[in-house]
């Protein structure tokens, strides 16, 4: 059985320790950084402590099978892991919890569900892994619903069928990375989607977000691996024609990728596997200048290399890790491929990082493990780890805010000086102190980047949720203003919903009410979520 995340971060239930190093690296760092020797910590509240609104509504008698009034799973499905959320979890303030969680066992459990929403007035929210980074879990729905009903998909869990032939395999959308992948694993395969929250959420997360996962050029999306969909909307089932491509009309697969369940339930999907990478080579290469290493990474982007691992950070975001502290910019560069060496396309990339200033360090790709070395090493260790950094830092007044956009080349090097500057500012606008601010790549492609800014200041509890939207509207703003988009792979949930209204085009926002009026006549899926909520519309 799938282990539980722990109601009050990251990691299992059964292991609820925050891991001690990342407290101590935090705590080291930015004590010397704000000038803090001890912090104003905030304890975790017990979860018996959490003091939650009556249920509104009432579990007919046949779905009490499924359903659940359960205060617990109230808690645990209140909230997803923002740092808005992370604010709540510590000050103990639920203030929309869901009436009833339904843990459906089958695509007719949710059929039944959505019936009885309806007929109920009662908001639906999709629900897996609940790591959901910008409020696209929590039931912040109006008064226009009398209740809500969280569905809760992580018992549809299973890969159901494996085609070896075309090299795919249909899997059920409740299914968390690491349970996906161990079911995989025996026949020689991978989904190879491994986004930061892979250990606690599902592939119907991923899917429902348009998440970012392995690799950082080519097949970047969640959406580059999606074959077919099945998806129960309020209206009916869809199931979507498995192919490896289509010229026939719009593809209704898209219509679904990226819809945070505004439409409908994703209950499984056709995706392409890969056997699993048995060739790699991985390097760091080290540029005293960030936007020459910017430009580095652009050319080999137009070069047609495609490496699974072209990523730079800048020199705070590898003190704040713990990655380096040499001061420099680093590129992480990784070619892998389970059908041949990688050794010649890695050759012309680091010409290309040579001709842009980079050095490294060549002797590193002798080692039979070079992605487990040195700096590279550190850095895909942490990257993971960082899940953990909102349950150490909130409770010690310390905002952890993360902002990531997409833009072409051409405008990259001004929106980021603007954006540096501007955050700056912002930050100690609204705390009264100057702050950490980082910058690195988490995407590329050859018309441009996908950078991400994190962003760490000393503000006040109490405040806390002010001082952050201040510095994350800062930014965002200049996004938009220069051509980018409000997010790139982290989704849009209800934080982003200000700046999705802004860059979508007004026609396009009708059509995409007329089809949530089609599929959701009653307004119901995860209201506030894409769509902004317009019953009149139905």
């Amino acid at each position: 059985m799938q282990k539980r995340i722990k109601y009050w971060g990251w990691g299992y239930e059964d292991e609820p320790e925050t891991p001690p190093q990342l407290i101590s690296n935090m705590e080291r760092y930015f004590g010397g950084f704000f000038g803090v020797s001890d912090f104003n910590t905030l304890p975790v509240p017990p979860i018996s402590a959490a003091r939650l609104r009556k249920p509104r509504i009432s579990i007919p008698e046949r779905l009490k099978a499924f359903c659940t009034s359960d205060h617990d799973e109230r808690v645990r499905h209140a909230v997803g892991r923002s740092f808005l959320d992370y604010v709540n979890i510590f000050s103990n303030e639920y203030s929309n919890p869901p009436d009833v969680v339904a843990f459906v066992r089958s695509e007719q459990d949710i059929i039944e569900v959505l019936d009885w929403a309806t007929g109920a007035n009662a908001a639906v929210i999709p629900f897996g892994g609940g790591t959901s980074v910008t409020g696209g879990v929590e039931p912040i729905v109006g008064e226009e619903y009398d209740a809500v009903i969280t569905i809760d998909t992580t018992r549809l869990n299973k890969v159901l069928e494996v085609d070896d032939v075309s090299q795919c395999a249909r899997i059920q959308a409740g299914a968390f990375g690491p349970h996906l992948e161990a079911q995989l694993r025996p026949r020689g395969y991978s989904l190879r989607h491994y986004p930061q929250s892979f250990q606690h959420s599902t592939l119907g997360g991923w899917i429902a977000t348009r998440s970012g996962g392995h690799f950082a050029t080519q097949y970047t999306h969640i959406d580059d691996f999606v074959e077919s969909l099945r998806v129960v909307t309020p209206t009916g089932t869809i199931e979507t024609r498995r192919m490896p491509g289509d010229g026939a009309g719009p593809d209704p697969d898209r219509l679904f990728l990226g819809a945070e369940g505004s439409l409908g339930i994703i209950t499984e999907a056709w995706m392409r596997i890969q056997k699993r990478a048995t060739h790699r080579a991985s390097i760091a290469v080290f540029f005293g200048d960030f936007l020459k290493g910017c430009e580095a990474v652009r050319v080999i982007s137009q070069a047609g290399l495609f490496p699974s691992n072209l990523r730079i950070i800048d020199a705070e975001e590898a003190r704040v890790n713990y990655v380096s502290n040499k001061n420099k910019h680093i590129l992480f560069l990784g070619f892998e491929s389970a059908d041949h060496p990688v050794q010649a396309w890695m050759n012309r990339a680091l010409e290309i990082c040579a001709d842009h200033g980079g050095e490294f360090d060549r002797e590193i790709l002798d080692q039979p493990n070079s992605h487990r070395e040195s700096e590279q090493g550190r850095w895909r260790d942490i990257f993971l780890e960082t899940s953990y950094y909102r349950e150490i830092t909130t409770p010690r007044e310390i905002i952890y805010g993360t902002m990531e956009t997409s833009i072409t080349w051409d405008r990259f090097p001004e929106l980021y000086r603007r954006v540096m500057d501007v955050t700056a500012q912002s930050m100690e606008e609204a705390t009264g102190k100057r702050g950490s601010l980082s910058c690195r790549f988490v995407y590329t492609y050859p018309d441009g980047p996908a950078p991400y800014w994190s962003f760490y200041c000393l503000g006040n509890h109490g405040k806390l949720k002010e001082q952050w939207k201040h510095v994350k509207k800062a930014a965002t703003d200049e996004f938009i203003a220069y051509g980018g988009s409000a997010t790139h792979h982290t989704s849009i949930g209800r934080d982003h919903m200000t700046w999705l209204n802004r860059q979508t085009d007004r026609g396009f926002s009708r059509a995409l009410r007329s089809v949530k009026s089609a599929l959701d006549p009653k307004w119901i899926m995860n209201p506030g979520v894409i769509v902004p909520v317009d019953k009149s519309a139905a």
